[in-house]
């Protein structure tokens, strides 16, 4: 979710945390760091080197259809020079400033999603899902000697640090086929999927393998939306009382629901929660008392995407039609797009939580056009189908949904 300003993010971030310690902190090459007339106490964080990140920069993320992949994020390590300066020529107050800049920069080595999203949000650095991290990087007296005099300026004592990952979000967008509605010509299995190897606990502690929606009978490749209920597939899910938590990003605090009947230790069903945001959330299951210490299984991620309206068609121009889509789960802030026909469309006014997102459709060369309308939140889709039917004798859905679809003039 992080966007141009993430470098800029970074630094603004880091510039907080070293408040504390100083009022000054500023980020300016080591030739313009004390500037004219300076003086006082003083540190500066020079950003002296931007890198791929090694680990990232080969991933490439799965092909959603045949025509080719998701572009993966620009993946960065940042490299800074700290450096203290003090209104002295005796260098021990500048060394006490340094020590107490790096005892913060060690307690604080990694970034915390509310630093970095209360300096500068609209950076979105908050909502990547790796975490960024500091760590001290050594340079020797030849790379210290070269940086240096470089900008022709004295060499003070500095350290360097490694702010690592910042992941940049592509402008260029993907490929948005429509889900296939079918898979191969014979009938399929009770569940529709291969159950694969089975695989046996081997610990007490509960184990999660699968999440799916179970009015999707098994299908995986569907996110869960509002009245679904859950699957949660696994091993050693008893023993006590069953919860489980959601976490999401854009929650300061994690939602919690409990096992439904049905649930046994190989398989809990809990209902979505209602105040869980659209977008990525991550699951656990915790089989203990809520008061006591509980037994808590791995994570696995759980998309969720919103539920759509009927939309609404507003005024019409020579190029375009207003439509409005209502949809639940919509939060301020939220990355929101409309996947019209081959678009992917902005919308007119930024998300906001109970405010129906409108766009400006291109209409077609030819009018009576129907297009399906998906709702991008956050990286998940929107379900374009009906819900199922909960007869599981009866077939899933294999057409659009027709409250889903507009028809431009």
């Amino acid at each position: 979710m992080s966007t141009g300003r993430a470098i800029e993010a970074v630094t603004q971030t880091l510039r907080s945390v070293l408040g504390p310690v100083t009022a000054l902190v500023t980020a300016r090459p080591p030739d313009q760091a004390r500037g004219a007339g300076a003086s006082g106490d003083q540190l500066n964080l020079f950003l002296y080197d931007v890198a791929p990140n090694a680990a990232w920069r080969n991933l490439e993320p799965p092909a959603r259809s045949g025509g080719g992949g998701l572009h993966p994020p620009l993946a960065l390590d940042l490299h800074y020079l700290l450096t203290a300066y003090a209104d002295h020529q005796d260098e021990t107050t500048a060394h006490r400033l340094l020590g107490q800049a790096m005892q913060v920069l060690h307690d604080g080595a990694v970034l915390t999603r509310a630093k970095l999203g209360g300096v500068l949000g609209d950076a979105g650095v908050h909502l990547q899902p790796e975490r960024v991290r500091l760590t001290p990087v050594h340079l020797g007296l030849d790379e210290q000697s070269k940086l240096w005099s470089g900008f022709q300026t004295p060499y003070r004592l500095s350290v360097a640090y490694r702010a690592s990952v910042v992941l940049i979000d592509t402008g260029r967008p993907s490929e948005a086929p429509l889900p296939v509605l079918r898979r191969g010509r014979g009938p399929l299995d009770a569940l529709g999927r291969d159950e694969g190897v089975p695989a046996s606990a081997g610990s007490t502690a509960p184990r999660l393998d699968r999440i799916t929606v179970a009015a999707w009978r098994g299908n995986a490749s569907l996110p869960a939306r509002s009245g679904d209920q859950l699957v949660l597939d696994g091993a050693g899910l008893a023993g006590g009382p069953v919860r489980a938590r959601f976490d999401h990003p854009r929650l300061a605090e994690p939602v919690w629901a409990a096992a439904g009947p049905g649930s046994t230790a190989e398989q809990v069903r809990v209902p979505l929660p209602g105040t869980l945001p659209a977008g990525v959330a991550t699951v656990t299951v915790a089989v203990g008392p809520a008061a006591g210490p509980a037994l808590t299984s791995n994570a696995l991620p759980l998309p969720v995407a919103v539920r759509l309206g009927r939309p609404v068609l507003g005024a019409a121009g020579a190029r375009d039609v207003l439509v409005t889509v209502p949809c639940d789960r919509l939060q301020e802030g939220q990355s929101v797009l409309l996947l019209a026909g081959g678009d992917q469309l902005a919308p007119v006014q930024p998300a906001r939580a109970g405010v129906a997102p409108s766009f400006r459709v291109p209409r077609p060369a030819s009018g009576g056009a129907r297009l399906t309308l998906r709702l991008r939140v956050d990286g998940i889709d929107s379900i374009p189908l009906a819900d199922p039917d909960p007869d599981p004798a009866e077939p899933l859905p294999t057409v659009f949904d027709p409250a889903q679809q507009v028809v431009l003039p």
